[in-house]
């Protein structure tokens, strides 16, 4: 996906003119990335961190239409997510799989069943997908859903949606903008505008984190999709005034031991009606989200103890025989939203529509979410057309993104092809393998030294060195948080063992990468820093 010396190669290629500087390594800057290389432009992108260091590896991990859209009234929002999560799930079918949630509806609820089986019946009109919703036996239920309070349920509602790995499917967009011919660079960071004699913007200065040089870069056009950061990047390039109120969404991590689903859940919190999910994943059950609007930093967002107690009392609510407390809590993270702007009090009920708009050279895009990314990418380019040079603008071809798969597609069953090729591969391993790697999963088979390459590093995970060296030589990783936060994702599912982890992995970075000792000392504290986000020990009480 990133093959070796990619990075050299493109610092090596900052001299020749760009079409486009992309600013920003979340989802939209790449979907942006892939739109504009696919047409034939030629962009480049800049990520201050890692791909999807930001908001794009700290949500809930879905691609939904967003049922509680339709009680907004954003019927545009729902239609289009909607019509993309039906595109991936065509399209990428190992990276964006389809679940079935459960909707409890009780007596009593602040929203009654029968509203939400009319916003379900409106949820499947927007779709051209069989699998509509419907009505589960008690018996089903208690199956599906083991300790769920069924004395008060009026009736049980089934329906489809889907899920993915963020990060993954981040890193997935940024590679194929690459493969067809787009160029990215991480840890680099714009310091300033270039512009010129009339003043308007035409590219930037950046820094390299990683050497500490500078160079200077010269577009047409420069793109400013941070997301959270919109404001802030515009005020970089020179740019005044505001446009964003970013909201907090905070997420818990519970061992599915404690709680075996075998579907997601979609439930009311006790507090105020709001839903919220409990999503199953092979390595934690998910539970989120809260929705409130964020104050201050926008670099490390925390869980604040009030939004952990108020997903704690939902979990307590619908599982009261389970006796959940904090102790079962593994794992916790925040994320930010770039909500535009609104006088409305109630985060959320701002608008998740996505804005463009273009100042002095600059174009910024804000709003929209994870689902909507390939959409909100062509309206991006379709708009930075208008303001290219005509010669470019007449010479690019449409959008062609509707029907791209991603690098790295692979069938849906790979992870038991992978345990068919004759090195007796643990299946749950090759489950992980298969999820985290798609397509160069067979690279990392094949390539084995010896059949402990596939054995795991740490009893209680399915790591294993072949795995780590797929992403080392592929997966764009420059340093160890990249690995362990961002590709292989054990810092999310499980912070406390992460660090342990690293060390059995020391001597794989020593002899890919030839870390000394005191590059290894670095590594180690800045994945300690960046875990603190992810544990219950960063928890905040404000």
């Amino acid at each position: 996906m990133f093959p070796d010396g990619w990075r050299r190669r493109t610092l090596e290629a900052l001299n020749e003119p760009f079409d486009l500087i992309i600013i920003g390594g979340g989802i939209t800057g790449c979907g942006i990335l892939l739109d504009a290389a696919q047409r034939g432009l030629r962009p480049l992108l800049l990520e201050k961190g890692d791909f999807a260091s930001g908001t794009s590896s700290r949500s809930s991990k879905l691609i939904h239409g967003g049922l509680r859209y339709l009680k907004e009234m954003q019927f545009r929002v729902t239609r289009m997510a909607c019509r993309e999560r039906d595109r991936m799930l065509a399209l990428n079918p190992l990276l964006v799989r389809p679940v079935r949630f459960i909707y409890p509806a009780s007596h009593g609820d602040r929203v009654p069943g029968w509203t939400v089986d009319l916003g379900l019946w409106m949820y499947d009109r927007l779709t051209h997908r069989s699998d509509k919703h419907a009505h589960l036996e008690l018996a089903d239920v208690q199956d599906l859903a083991p300790g769920l309070a069924t004395d008060q349920l009026e009736r049980a509602m089934i329906y489809t949606d889907a899920l993915t790995d963020d990060a993954q499917l981040t890193l997935a967009v940024a590679a194929t903008g690459c493969a067809y011919g787009g160029r990215a660079l991480t840890r680099t960071q714009v310091v300033e505008a270039v512009r010129d004699t009339t003043g308007r913007v035409r590219g930037v200065v950046v820094r390299d984190l990683e050497s500490g040089k500078t160079h200077r870069i010269e577009a047409h056009l420069v793109i400013n999709a941070t997301g959270v950061w919109v404001d802030e990047m515009r005020q970089v390039l020179g740019l005044n005034g505001s446009r964003l109120r970013p909201s907090r969404g905070s997420h818990l991590i519970v061992s599915p031991r404690r709680l075996p689903l075998k579907a997601a859940l979609t439930v009311p919190s006790p507090d105020d009606g709001r839903p919220v999910f409990l999503i199953p994943h092979p390595e934690g059950v998910l539970v989120g989200t809260t929705d409130i609007f964020h104050e201050g930093g926008l670099d490390d967002p925390r869980v604040t103890r009030a939004e952990l107690q108020y997903l704690l009392r939902t979990l307590q609510s619908h599982f009261p025989e389970k006796g959940l407390s904090e102790e079962d809590i593994v794992a916790s993270f925040a994320g930010l939203r770039p909500i535009l702007g609104t006088h409305t009090d109630k985060p959320s009920e701002a608008s998740r529509e996505e804005e463009l708009w273009e100042e002095e050279g600059v174009l910024s895009i804000a709003g929209g979410k994870l689902t909507t990314w390939r959409a909100m990418a062509e309206e991006a380019v379709d708009e930075a057309l208008l303001l290219l040079p005509e010669e470019i603008a007449e010479a690019a071809e449409p959008c062609y993104t509707s029907g791209t798969p991603l690098l790295g597609l692979a069938p849906s069953d790979l992870s038991q092809r992978l345990q068919q090729l004759g090195h007796a591969i643990d299946p749950q391993v090759a489950d992980g393998m298969a999820r985290r790697l798609r397509s160069t999963a067979w690279w990392a088979v094949r390539g084995i030294r010896d059949d402990g390459d596939l054995h795991p590093v740490m009893e209680g995970t399915d790591l294993t060195a072949a795995e780590v060296r797929a992403h080392l030589a592929f997966g764009g990783v420059l340093h160890l948080e990249d690995l362990l936060l961002r590709r292989a994702r054990f810092g999310l599912w499980s912070p406390e063992l992460t660090m342990e982890l690293a060390t059995r992995l020391r001597p794989l970075f020593e002899e890919v990468r030839d870390w000394d000792h005191e590059r290894w000392q670095q590594e180690e504290e800045g994945l300690a820093r960046a875990l603190d986000s992810w544990s219950p020990r960063g928890v905040v009480e404000t």
